[in-house]
């Protein structure tokens, strides 16, 4: 069985490490992994160039951030030059799109040499039963995407899609108008070329099952298989010493580590509510808890009312920190540091972070949104996601009794059974073969 593991964005994107980049890195390099003593599964990793796919060999993430020596002073020329990366891929998308009529028509008149493009991969060809998977955020890729599939689909390759969430679709309004189009628009088409839909909770699975019965996706395929696997928490990947890596952090960011410091870990969206994070530590802080720090380890710049409300804050600088996206080996230094995380979302397709500080025996509070109850079982301090009172009251709780805290921790440390990268794999694999 052969299988091929698009990685397109995160191969583009390798400063990015966001839950899908480090999803796409983690389950790619597994898998790779597992392949090497399996005579039976061939695995490449690969990426689409606009018009077929090229073979990637290295997806590990370049650590730009600003909280490493090396960087804190080239970081504003890095922001900068990643900016102008993101609009010439953009652009050269729309040129792509432009003249996309064209190139189908020049394709349609030379069929069969075209085919031979897009069916191989260095050496050999991509055969009838091998395996595609869609694996990375490619809805905003250029048409020529489309095509390839479809090609692969008539060569009777069997393409596979994780789904990671349908937020958009569910709630657009904590997208932007243009976002919330190209996303709805990549499943109501692609999702015609879909043999399997692999979610990573069983919640994203009824969602899927629930946008069929609507007609926002196709259901017109009777042997569509819908499932769901679970993702890893762990960096067993990583050959990385967190002591070698103190030597690498800058000033700031050590300090923060030695402060009581509640995480939050994501990107600084909407459905994230970050408001409601604000309004229960304002409220921490008006009860006498002043001895405690926020800290948003998370790519800003995505929503910029959402960053002008933290920056606003009175205490934005002091007790309120913005990280910006971090290394790996940076947040598990956050991680094994932390108080307490927090996932206060409104919904979730996993919530990632909750199983990543799980695994560190740190008390998790996390909202109902989504799957978050699935995925944190009965290891997590739950709240209602529109109630910002009840987080506080959580978080309150906590700093109030060592007792109550060390309890939980406890609990975490005897009874909670980390998922490895190794096991998310090999579920997924197994889905595969079935």
């Amino acid at each position: 069985m052969r299988i091929f593991i698009d990685c397109t964005h995160t191969a583009k994107h390798t400063y990015k490490n966001t839950g899908i980049h480090r999803v796409v890195r983690e389950l790619s390099s597994e898998m790779l992994k597992l392949s090497s003593t399996s005579p039976d599964i061939e695995i490449a990793a690969v990426m689409f160039d606009g018009k077929s796919i090229v073979r990637v060999t290295n997806l590990n993430q370049q650590n730009y951030s600003q909280t490493t020596k090396r960087n804190q002073y080239l970081y504003p020329i890095i922001k900068i030059n990643r900016k102008i990366q993101v609009l010439l891929s953009k652009l050269k998308n729309k040129i792509i799109n432009l003249f996309s009529n064209t190139l189908y028509l020049v394709d349609s008149l030379n069929l069969n040499e075209h085919k031979n493009i897009y069916l191989e991969l260095d050496a050999y060809k991509i055969q009838p039963g091998d395996i595609y998977i869609i694996a990375d955020a490619n809805w905003d890729l250029p048409k020529t995407y489309y095509r390839f599939l479809q090609i692969l689909k008539k060569h009777q390759v069997t393409i596979v899609i994780i789904c990671y969430d349908l937020i958009p679709i569910k709630f657009p309004e904590f997208s932007s108008k243009r976002f919330t189009e190209a996303f709805t628009n990549f499943y109501r088409e692609y999702s015609t070329l879909f043999d399997q839909v692999l979610c990573i909770s069983k919640n994203s699975v009824e969602d899927y099952k629930y946008a069929q019965k609507q007609g926002i996706v196709a259901n017109d395929n009777p042997n569509l298989i819908v499932k769901s696997f679970r993702l890893g928490c762990d960096y067993s990947n990583h050959d990385y010493s967190l002591n070698a890596e103190f030597d690498n952090f800058n000033e700031t960011f050590i300090e923060l580590l030695n402060k009581r410091y509640i995480l939050v870990v994501g990107s600084l969206v909407p459905h994230k509510n970050i408001q409601g994070i604000i309004a229960a530590f304002d409220l921490l802080v008006d009860s006498n808890n002043e001895n405690i720090h926020l800290i948003f380890a998370g790519n800003r710049g995505w929503h910029s009312k959402t960053d002008a409300l933290i920056e606003s804050n009175k205490m934005y600088g002091k007790f309120i920190h913005i990280l910006g996206s971090v290394s790996d080996a940076q947040l598990k230094a956050l991680y094994k540091n932390c108080y307490c995380l927090v996932q206060a979302s409104f919904y979730e397709g996993f919530g990632l972070p909750v199983v990543e500080a799980l695994q560190y025996c740190k008390p998790v509070i996390a909202s109902t949104g989504g799957s978050l109850p699935e995925v944190g079982g009965d290891f997590c301090i739950y709240f209602d996601p529109t109630q910002p009172t009840e987080l506080h009251q959580a978080l309150k709780k906590l700093l109030d009794s060592d007792i109550y805290y060390n309890h939980l921790v406890d609990q975490i440390k005897n009874e909670y059974r980390p998922f490895s990268w190794k096991e998310s794999a090999e579920q997924f694999i197994s889905h595969l073969c079935s």
